[in-house]
């Protein structure tokens, strides 16, 4: 049975690992910057010497591409981003394009070319920042929005006439898999190699603003502050007190407050304003349209300061493709690993994806379900697990098309 080559796939995965990495500190590489940059590069050359045709499109995803047998038979497309948020680890995303470096070239190693040709990419500005998340596969799959301001983009170099330049042909694929990791407990917890996700979470964030009045701290009588620091704490209190009732009866979303700023925010005066960022998430649109409605009239009820709410993501959900969901569950039980199918409470370029192309995604367990620190790590035998299962995946697919 054909399988990865364990050392070499280990070691470059290591290598990578070390592009970016501050000791004591956790990931230091955001889209765009040098560490990035220097890690594309290193990817560039191992699949330049691995003999795949390369190119680096506008807005700076790269490609690698074994051509197939096949003469016009679609593309199977691999990958995952490699950019990573600020004291991350060296697994989220990363992973599934070393995979896909590794499957793709073993495959072509000891197999020969594929029916149809097999492309891994590396997506760019995944994580969220100014460029809104899923940046790199929105701008492949045409789904950048005219609305991101000149500004924003100019600051990366970029433009909207160099993203529509990157728009891929949705005609030119068959499909898209990415592996990653869970980024959550539930294969951890229950000892199972390969998760299965059947849907991603939409995500929806909104600008929160609790203006009020400033005042000196000293001076002015508790009971006639118009305080935004005060109004916001009440209102998340009940919130929070809300979503606690909620999930109770009904287990469908999660939320976050992950930002909060107040101003003019000096120790002696009252809180002017006060703002931070609302985030929802669930696997079904309608939910988060109610729990926003929710917040929406407590923010409407508070007393001594007003609010508003302000729409700055919105992310829908999606559902992955039934028939790369068998294959991935096909591919899983030829190998002998345990799976289970599940939800991702993450998003994931896979989400853009499965707007453009069928798409479907596999999951390895993260230790103790960590992801986003420094202290992410998944086990060297379930990295192993997981770009088996890809292989076996894309196996499969290629031989019943």
């Amino acid at each position: 049975m054909l399988t990865v080559q364990e050392g070499r796939f280990l070691k470059e995965f290591e290598k990578l690992g070390e592009i970016g990495w501050v000791p004591g500190k956790g990931m230091d590489r955001p889209a765009y910057s040098a560490s990035y940059n220097e890690a594309r590069e290193y990817l560039h050359t191992l699949m330049n010497d691995a003999g795949m045709e390369t190119r680096i499109d506008g807005v700076g995803n790269l490609f690698g591409r074994y051509d197939g047998k096949e003469k016009g038979a679609k593309s199977f497309l691999v990958g995952s981003h490699l950019d990573a948020v600020p004291g991350g680890g060296k697994y989220d995303g990363a992973l599934g394009i070393l995979a896909g470096i590794e499957v793709s070239r073993r495959i072509r190693e000891e197999r020969g070319p594929l029916r149809h040709p097999l492309e891994v990419v590396a997506f760019t500005a995944e994580e969220g920042g100014p460029l809104g998340g899923t940046f790199g596969s929105r701008a492949f799959t045409g789904l950048v929005s005219r609305d991101v301001p000149n500004d924003i983009l100019s600051s990366f170099g970029l433009s909207h006439e160099v993203i529509e330049k990157s728009w891929g042909k949705k005609e030119d694929y068959l499909a898209y898999l990415e592996l990653h990791i869970e980024q959550g407990p539930i294969l951890w917890r229950r000892n199972i190699a390969i998760g299965i996700p059947t849907g991603i979470v939409g995500i929806t964030r909104y600008k929160i603003d609790i203006c009020g009045q400033a005042n000196h701290a000293g001076t002015t009588p508790m009971e006639e502050r118009r305080d935004a620091m005060r109004s916001a704490s009440l209102l998340l209190a009940r919130w929070f007190t809300w979503v606690e009732q909620r999930l109770r009866e009904k287990n469908d979303f999660v939320c976050n407050v992950g930002v909060f700023s107040l101003f003019p925010g000096g120790a002696p005066i009252v809180p002017e304003k006060a703002s931070f960022i609302l985030e929802l998430r669930s696997l079904r649109d309608e939910v988060v349209d109610k729990v926003a409605k929710t917040f929406r009239s407590f923010l409407e009820e508070m007393p001594s300061c007003r609010g508003s709410m302000e729409l700055m993501v919105e992310k829908p959900a999606v559902e992955l493709d039934r028939n790369l969901i068998s294959a991935i569950e096909i591919a899983a039980q030829k190998r002998g690993f345990s799976h289970q199918l599940i939800p991702s409470g993450a998003s994931h370029d896979a989400s853009p994806m499965a707007h453009f192309v069928p798409t479907g995604m596999i999951f390895v367990p993260s230790i103790e379900g960590v992801s986003h620190s420094k202290e992410e790590a998944t086990a060297p035998k379930d990295i192993i697990c997981g770009a088996n299962t890809l292989l076996e995946t894309l196996l499969e697919l290629d031989d019943k098309d």
